[in-house]
């Protein structure tokens, strides 16, 4: 028993971290799936239409048939137009999979219980057993929503089939309405334990790729381009935060004069302090050569961001003059946002712009230059001149 215990609450840790890291991965996945799905049952029920002769005459398609055929084919028509965009907006995709879910079993109940009482159900079993497999909601919900409809269909039974001659099939489609609850639990574990490993799996292999395994595993280019990509997508329109461009000043002098592998312990100086002054939470990457880049969540008041651009300059010159080289000045750009809608490429612009108009202002110590998120042209910025040269 208590084995079970681990393997399960093992399960719900990893389904709630895929759900809160893969949202954009269980989105795409479930437009596709709603979309195929749609298609397939629209096609299916014209096939049924077509045969209808073929099945006794009182399960010859209902009114709620021709109905629920209409919705199908709204729902492939909606789903395929906002998978054609190329829209994965996880909470979108999870309203269209949770209508369709619950007007199919709300279809499903009419159809084998209202519309044909006395003959046995042949629709639930099937259902509850194909979403449980194929939709991903947390099992959670996917669980309370089976539970509630599965309910449901039995109670609906018990009273329609209220005759004498019905109970027997009130019985078998109690027992198979439960018979298919079961299996669909079961099969519900296993697809959503294989979408997990699969997507763990996946997310190791693209975390070495986005990764520079000689600088203390920060983000490199596409990694950290990835990870604020995610951010902007959760915290639009209301992001806080600070981006900062930072640069070596004469880099190429150090290496020319004191080789390579001196400029690579620079490099993994700068690295390392960047890790030590800010959280796991922010997001630290290497833009290209000596360029570094880090978003920095909340941070967002400017005298805050003032003394952390002063200590990372004075911190990395100190730490780099203790590896033998000379003496080296750093210029930043700052970008503050504030409660405000963030495009990344204009907010690299600005930082970007920023660090250069500090290069500009003297590459003899170290300097920043300090601006306000704006998506115009027109920006007021502060310019802070930063100096940690202290004659050693």
């Amino acid at each position: 028993m208590q084995k079970l215990k681990q393997i399960y609450k093992e399960m719900r840790d990893a389904e709630k971290k895929f759900l809160m890291d893969g949202k954009r991965t269980i989105a795409k996945y479930n437009i596709k799936t709603l979309s195929n799905m749609t298609i397939a049952g629209f096609v299916l029920g014209i096939i049924f239409l077509l045969f209808g002769f073929m099945i006794p005459e009182e399960r010859y398609p209902s009114v709620a048939h021709l109905v629920y055929l209409g919705v199908i084919a709204l729902f492939a028509v909606g789903s395929n137009l906002y998978r054609r965009k190329g829209k994965n907006s996880y909470k979108v995709v999870f309203l269209m999979c949770l209508a369709f879910e619950l007007v199919t079993y709300a279809f499903v109940i009419a159809v084998d219980i209202f519309s044909h009482p006395g003959t046995p159900a042949c629709f639930m079993q099937m259902i509850i057993i194909v979403f449980s497999a194929t939709l991903f909601f947390s099992s959670r919900m996917q669980n309370i929503i089976n539970e509630i409809f599965t309910i449901v269909f039995i109670f609906s039974a018990l009273m329609v089939n209220v005759e004498e001659w019905m109970e027997v099939n009130a019985r078998y489609d109690i027992f198979f309405a439960i018979l298919g609850f079961g299996f669909a639990t079961v099969l519900g574990y296993h697809f959503r334990l294989s979408q997990i490993n699969n997507f763990t799996s996946k997310m190791r292999y693209k975390s070495l790729s986005m990764r520079d395994p000689l600088l203390e595993n920060i983000y490199n280019k596409r990694g950290y381009e990835d990870a604020i990509d995610n951010y902007l997508v959760s915290k639009n329109p209301n992001v806080s935060c600070a981006f900062i461009v930072l640069d070596l000043n004469n880099f190429k002098h150090i290496n020319d004069n004191y080789g390579h592998d001196m400029g690579d312990q620079i490099l993994r100086c700068m690295s390392s302090t960047l890790l030590s002054l800010f959280r796991d939470s922010d997001i630290i990457g290497r833009f290209g050569g000596d360029e570094f880049i880090v978003l920095a969540d909340g941070l967002c008041d400017e005298e805050s961001v003032e003394k952390k651009c002063l200590y990372i300059a004075e911190l990395i010159g100190r730490r780099a003059q203790e590896t033998g080289a000379i003496k080296v000045f750093s210029s930043l750009g700052a970008v503050i946002c504030e409660g405000q809608n963030v495009d990344f490429e204009r907010l690299f612009e600005l930082a970007d712009e920023a660090m250069y108009e500090a290069k500009e202002m003297g590459r003899d110590a170290d300097r920043f230059v300090l601006r306000r998120y704006t998506d115009s042209a027109d920006h007021t910025f502060v310019k802070k001149k930063v100096d940690t040269d202290d004659d050693d």
